[in-house]
């Protein structure tokens, strides 16, 4: 090498070279600190990496199940990463799993769904969600549909699932009926219907043992945790009206005409609608009947069902559609919204009372097959106890829990507003008093303390405990009302005036309590911080060998 060229390379790399020594020594590191040098690196990158960008939480509630589980009952609590990233370089968008601070207890976050936008007027009915407007002094529903990707996860399992659950050993007759007792028959794999020289057949999903297809709190999970959750779980509360059947079909003729269909019964003067898949003569289409009478098709498309071989179809009402697919591919579309099921779906113990019916009818000659039977529901939500038009206000959004039966989210969040002097709470508009809010929920008398639930009493202290929305706990001089810490949410709180018994409620106040508002209900944009990304554990191996009931968890959440 020339001396030009290690000249070069001296002052580049300040390198030292032996025999030279108006050249400059390289720093030498020891080990130790080479060592500590990298570990406070490490740290600095993971600090930065939770800070700015991922984050991780353990799902306590079941207000997500099933995409996030907090099961008590099945001992299945997820961790969850989050982006904290995302929420800071672009808006909120609906359907997101949101992370926020809880309105009425800033200093807890929350994990919901975001499924209302700044501006919205929200109609919850027939488990959908409807943007409302009114104009000319008449009111118009457009369902919120939701995106196919999320669609998919939010299918919930009914048939073979709760047959599972149930560990029946047979379907027909108890799951599925259909008239005939030498007309169906079962095996392991299937059942087979017979048509005979020409007749129409018709096979029935009732599952009487269940309530029939509504809406349970334990549908959608493996049959361990399924069973876990059904335990404690309440009844129905709804008919279910969005269903997808799924079957493979194999008929020794070519049938006349084959159906997949869902049955819509509401109480009179609603109407009673069929939403069906139908087959005939190679083509197919999709309907709404009303009894007999068509009100509505789509257009024609090809459809053959060759005598002896097998073919997939899929069928599915959801979200004011209908959509059938052919082996997984989908074969067309058609919107429904003219007879949407936004009403009477709330469950009675009339005979005649509300009851959807997923069925198959089959006419022709011979027997047909059906196998790997399916049927799923759709995500139901419920409206709760909030309004019936949800206006949400500018720069706010409003969330929902996937499992709305057992979620305490925005459709049910109120604020309680009570005023201490002196550390004694008082009336409103007692002199010199200070107003405190915090979340509404009292504490049942006698529970053992929940920081998820404000105020709470203690009578043999005369103390009431309460946590304002910023977190802060105050211990403050007062007695509890009557009908203190009822489980009904629109139930009052009530305290004894200061210095009085209380008897028969003369002397007792009532608290100041609010709801529907921007920071009770909706959550403003300055308090969403992050979104679910992906479930870590449980996963499997690790997750196995501890005995989860629900060990595949690990994947990305929509």
């Amino acid at each position: 090498m020339s001396d030009l060229s290690n000249k070069i390379l001296d002052v580049g790399l300040n390198v030292v070279l032996p025999g030279n020594p108006d050249r400059k020594k390289m720093p030498t590191m020891g080990p130790i600190r080479l060592n500590l040098e990298a570990f406070g690196v490490a740290i600095l990158a993971a600090v930065l990496l939770k800070w700015f960008c991922l984050e991780a939480y353990q799902i306590p509630t079941s207000s997500m199940q099933p995409t996030l589980m907090g099961s008590t009952e099945a001992g299945v609590y997820d961790r969850i990463l989050v982006d904290k990233l995302l929420p800071t370089i672009r808006e909120p968008q609906r359907w997101d799993i949101t992370v926020f601070r809880y309105p009425l207890q800033k200093n807890q976050n929350y994990v919901k769904r975001l499924v209302g936008m700044p501006g919205d007027r929200l109609y919850i009915a027939g488990g959908n969600l409807y943007q409302v407007e009114d104009k000319d002094g008449k009111r118009s529903y457009t369902v919120l549909q939701k995106p196919d990707d999320l669609q998919e996860q939010l299918w919930k399992n009914v048939y073979p699932a709760r047959r599972l659950v149930l560990n029946e050993s047979r379907a027909l007759g108890l799951a599925w009926t259909g008239s005939g007792s030498n007309v169906f028959t079962e095996d392991a794999d299937g059942i087979t219907i017979d048509l005979g020289t020409g007749n129409t057949r018709n096979l029935q999903y009732r599952d009487q043992v269940n309530g029939g297809f509504v809406d349970l709190v334990w549908d959608g999970y493996p049959t361990a945790t399924a069973a876990a959750i059904r335990e404690k779980a309440g009844g129905p509360q709804e008919i279910v009206p969005d269903a997808r059947l799924t079957a493979s079909v194999t008929s020794d003729q070519v049938l006349d005409e084959l159906a997949f269909e869902i049955d819509v019964q509401r109480p009179a003067p609603l109407d009673r609608l069929t939403f069906a898949l139908v087959a005939r003569g190679g083509k197919g289409w999709l309907q709404v009947r009303k009894d007999t009478v068509v009100l509505g098709k789509s257009a024609e498309f090809a459809l053959e069902l060759p005598a002896g071989a097998t073919t997939e179809l899929s069928f599915a009402h959801v979200d004011d559609q209908l959509i059938a697919w052919r082996e997984g591919t989908e074969l067309l579309r058609f919107d429904t919204a003219d007879w949407a099921c936004r009403e009477g779906c709330e469950v009675t113990q009339q005979a005649n009372g509300p009851r959807v019916t997923p069925q198959f009818t089959c006419k022709g000659k011979g027997k047909v097959r059906l196998t790997d039977i399916r049927l799923d529901r759709d995500l139901h939500y419920t409206r709760s106890t909030a309004p019936e038009i949800i206006e949400v206000p500018a720069g706010h959004y409003f969330m929902m829990g996937d499992n709305t039966l057992q979620s305490i989210d925005s459709r049910g969040w109120s604020a309680v507003t009570i005023y201490e002097k002196d550390g004694v709470i008082v009336e409103k508009g007692t002199e010199g008093a200070r107003a405190i809010r915090g979340n509404k929920r009292p504490m049942a008398l006698g529970n053992a303390p929940d920081r998820d639930e404000t105020p709470i009493a203690i009578p043999s202290e005369h103390a009431v405990v309460m946590i304002d929305e910023y977190g802060e706990i105050m211990r403050l001089a007062a007695d509890p009302g009557s009908n203190w810490g009822e489980p009904q949410q629109g139930s009052p709180v009530v305290f004894q005036k200061p210095g009085t018994p209380g008897q028969g409620g003369r002397d007792e106040f009532i608290a100041e309590v609010s709801t529907n508002g921007p920071g009770i209900s909706f959550v403003p944009r300055a308090d969403i911080q992050d979104r679910g990304v992906m479930v870590f554990y449980p996963c499997r191996p690790l997750a196995s060998l501890f005995g989860s009931n629900w060990p595949g968890r690990f994947g990305f959440v929509r």
